[in-house]
């Protein structure tokens, strides 16, 4: 009697010890499974992350190449034109005294388009200077045209950018640096500036202080020009390569101070630019309130 109870109670314990194998058994399982199908599911995932990183890169890649500029070398010297611009807004009644530095935005926006439409690429200033200096056209197109605005008025910001932006178009202001360190108003701030760099605005020298270059001495000419090309090239990274001169006045001795600082220099003599006229005393041509987006094309066709 005593064996058989003992057996009985030893069935019972190997019942219940098979029984805590099998629960074990079970969990261990389980964990495995959930490890193995969320392994195969983060695995799954990356993949596909790297292929959606991969089909990026390659459509990015694609659309540089798409965009990809081919210069083509020319048997006639290039000739181009640079539009001078200042302040882009309607104008008051007080700036009768400037109203032909000032054009209505409309009538920009119209420039802008008509340009656009009529097959003009819009240089950068690097892409100004590789034209003038190798002799090349982006393409073979002979539509090229270098825009540039003088002065860093605020207006730039607030109605030029946003019709660049929308036409895609390059463009160049030409910084008076000490109105930006000084902070007056009208002028454009340093946070405006580094946006628009950001987005395809080039942002070149007007000086530090806007003086009458050719009646300076040499050491104040020097150190306007040469204090503007830091600042611009310090706050923006870049290698600043273009001046625009002060009302365009200029002396022989100021391009030869700018030739230590700069490779292009822009007047206000009316014409199309060229190398034979000198990369520092480039021509212009100075649009008006009056000119119209008809008579801009007609102007520089060539």
């Amino acid at each position: 009697m005593e064996r058989r109870k003992r057996k009985k109670q030893k069935n019972k314990s190997l019942i219940i010890l098979n029984s805590l194998l099998l629960i074990a058994c079970i969990i261990l399982f389980s964990v495995v499974f959930f490890y193995l199908k969320n392994t195969t599911f983060s695995s799954s995932k990356a993949n596909n992350s790297i292929k959606q990183t991969q089909t990026k890169k390659t459509t990015t890649n694609s659309n540089n190449s798409a965009n990809k500029v081919s210069w083509e070398k020319q048997t006639e010297e290039v000739k181009f034109p640079i539009l001078m611009y200042h302040a882009i807004h309607n104008i008051a009644p007080e700036e009768s005294s400037n109203a032909n530095l000032i054009v209505a935005p409309e009538l920009f926006e119209e420039h802008i388009k008509a340009l656009k439409d009529d097959g003009y690429y819009f240089l950068t200033p690097k892409e100004a200077y590789k034209v003038l200096t190798e002799n090349v056209l982006p393409n073979g197109n002979k539509k090229i045209v270098w825009l540039t605005f003088d002065d860093s008025l605020e207006d730039f910001y607030t109605q030029a950018y946003p019709i660049l932006t929308k036409y895609k178009a390059h463009a160049t202001n030409n910084v008076i640096t000490g109105m930006t360190v000084q902070g007056l108003a009208d002028h454009l701030t340093l946070p405006q500036m580094k946006e628009m760099v950001n987005n395809g605005i080039a942002l070149q020298s007007h000086t530090v202080n806007h003086p009458d270059l050719s009646q300076q001495s040499y050491d104040v000419a020097e150190s306007e020009m040469k204090e503007a090309d830091e600042y611009l090239d310090e706050n923006f990274n870049q290698d600043t390569i273009a001046i625009a001169y002060p009302a365009g006045r200029y002396s022989d001795e100021t391009l030869e101070i700018a030739k230590k600082y700069y490779k292009l220099g822009v007047t206000t003599n009316e014409g199309l630019a060229s190398k034979s006229d000198g990369l520092l005393s480039l021509n212009r041509v100075r649009i008006l309130p009056t000119t119209t987006a008809q008579s801009l094309l007609e102007e520089i066709a060539q």
